[in-house]
């Protein structure tokens, strides 16, 4: 009889009434609705904190990054500036060797030219000059005669290449 009387009691307050071995416990679903409620709220809280001290942590790595990024960006911008400098160095260098090269091809051309008008000049000079004729002109015209050997002197220099004659060489007598 008592087992009727709490049936009728949980009928009254569910409105329907279940036999067997499926029967629910009234208190039981609330009990785990309030756990599984306190469960996930305590986890979103400690997903939130975890996630808050997350991004914490990456923002501070982030700065740590741009300090770090400052300092590098300072010495890849040094790097490069050498490196452009030692290139401009290096063309400059490069362009002042072949102005050179073509100076020296230039003047080496002209150097060219003027041995060949020099030898050219040299040759209508010899061919215009009859050195026979010179010859009996000095002789019969100017009464020079040929040198002999007592009047060739002979003078050592070994300080000069050249040597400056201020007055009369004396003679051997």
């Amino acid at each position: 009889m008592p087992d009727n009387r709490k049936r009728r009691q949980q009928m009254r307050q569910t409105n329907y009434y279940i036999e067997g071995n499926t029967v629910r416990k009234l208190e039981a679903e609330p009990e785990r609705k309030a756990y599984e409620q306190r469960r996930r709220t305590a986890e979103e809280r400690r997903r939130r904190a975890e996630k808050r001290r997350n991004q914490e942590i990456a923002r501070k790595n982030q700065e740590r990054a741009l300090r770090l990024n400052l300092t590098y960006t300072v010495f890849l911008i040094f790097s490069v500036a050498v490196t452009v400098a030692a290139c401009v160095f290096y063309l400059s260098l490069q362009n002042e060797i072949l102005q050179t090269s073509e100076k020296v091809a230039e003047l080496k051309s002209e150097l060219s030219t003027i041995t060949n008008e020099n030898v050219a000049m040299e040759e209508r000079i010899n061919s215009a000059v009859d050195l026979s004729e010179v010859y009996q002109r000095a002789v019969n015209e100017f009464g020079m005669t040929a040198i002999t050997e007592g009047q060739i002197h002979y003078y050592s220099n070994e300080n000069q290449d050249y040597v400056k004659q201020y007055r009369q060489i004396p003679s051997d007598d």
